[in-house]
Formats: structure tokens, sequence, C-alpha cells
């Protein structure tokens, strides 16, 4: 099994997805875009092929006519790639891509519950924790209209809310995104122990296969529990809106 290439697939359709309820996801001759008006999330655009000047031509003048989108780079190489820069961008975030081969079950030490966002209420606590978590906003609207598709979860530890997740599954392979923690919550161990659990329940679900995209802040964690890194996610933002 190729890690690189189910991970990659896992995210992108997870992004698809929430464009496409919106009707605001296209692919037009290998550049994919999916947004969603008022709101940060997903507001991608990414290709899959080989950049070329051309293409990045193409990219930033979706970027330009879509404002706030990012362009999300799969670096297979993890080597620098200056034609990026060159062409108007300006790096944004760095993201890890790891995946961990799901061969038996995570020990755990707490008691954690998962409520799946299907209502108004839900669906607002879950906004705003993850807002409180990653300073950026996926709207209500947007989790209760992709609510049907994309599982979201709010995270609970003896009755007290302390996170969120998306358990996003494609085919074997079991995407987590949006593992955050309520900054009042942290250094308890709950991110640890909320994988643990999640990892445990894609493995009941038939998962073989576990991918993520980690921040630098949270890569250490991953590699602890055994996770490997396979390639970097570089987001980009066009220079014009540092201005």
């Amino acid at each position: 099994m190729n890690t690189t290439l189910v991970n990659i697939q896992n995210l992108t359709q997870l992004w698809s997805i929430a464009g496409e309820t919106f009707q605001g996801y296209h692919n037009h001759e290998g550049i994919h875009t999916s947004t969603i008006k008022n709101s940060q999330w997903p507001n991608r655009v990414w290709t899959q092929d080989v950049l070329s000047q051309e293409l990045l031509q193409e990219i930033e003048i979706q970027m330009e006519r879509d404002k706030g989108m990012i362009f999300s780079h799969f670096n297979l190489n993890s080597t620098k790639n200056s034609s990026i820069a060159e062409a108007g961008f300006s790096l944004k975030s760095l993201q890890y891509g790891m995946s961990l081969s799901l061969e038996g079950k995570f020990e755990t030490q707490k008691s954690i519950e998962f409520v799946r966002v299907t209502q108004d209420l839900e669906a607002e606590t879950w906004s705003n924790t993850f807002y409180r978590a990653f300073h950026y906003r996926i709207s209500p609207e947007t989790l209760l209209k992709t609510a049907s598709k994309i599982p979201y979860f709010l995270v609970y530890h003896e009755n007290q809310l302390v996170g969120t997740v998306i358990m996003h599954t494609t085919g074997k392979t079991l995407g987590v995104h949006a593992l955050g923690i309520d900054p009042d919550q942290r250094k308890q161990g709950y991110a640890t122990e909320i994988m643990h659990h999640v990892l445990n329940k894609g493995i009941d679900q038939g998962a073989s296969t576990a991918t993520l995209q980690a921040s630098e802040m949270a890569k250490n964690m991953y590699l602890k529990m055994g996770f490997s890194h396979a390639f970097l996610m570089e987001n980009y933002q066009l220079k014009t809106q540092n201005i």
C-alpha cells in the first residue's frame, strides 16, 4: 500500500465533500478547488500534477479570483521548491503527512465519550471549541450541511468537554483530522488519550492504516505513537495577501 497516496486521497476527499455540499468543488485540468462562501474551511486549491510555471500561474489566477484560498502543495521529497516562492506565493504553514499501520489495540487510561454532531447546539459547540483550539473557524452551518457525510465528534471526559475530532474513513484508511484540545484542558494528556481511543475505534471498524497531517508542535507526539513521516504539506498564500 502506498501510504502517502492514501493519506492525500483521504484528506482531499474530505475537502471535496465539503465543497461539493455547497456547490463549491471544481476540478479544472487537474487543478482542484474547494470553497465555501463566508467560511475559512476548506477553501483550498491543490494539484497532484507536476508543478510547472504554467500550472502555478493558473493556480495564482484561481487564488486571485477566490480571495482567501490556500494552495496546499504535497511535497513528496521534503525538499524546498523555490519555484513556488518565485511564482508569487509565500509559505503560510507547514504540516507533516504521517501514517501508522494498525496492527493492535492501544492502551487507554481514561473513559472518553465521543458525541457525533447532528444538531444545532452540537454544531455550535464544536465550531467554538475548534476555534479555541486552532484559531480559525468551521461554521456551524458548514458542520450541519456536511454532517451526514463527514463525522464530526465532540470529545468528553467525565461529562467535561475536552476537544474535537473528525474521523474520516476511505476504504481501510482512517483519516484523523481536527483533533483539537480546548486550551483550558491542555497539558493533561488528552491528545494522546483521545488519539488512542480513535485508533482503537478505527481498528474496530476494520481500518488497517491511520493517516493524519501533524503540526510541528504535534509531530513528536505522533512519532512516539509509532507514526512515520512520509511527506510535507506546504500551505501557501499569495504574497499580495501579506501587503
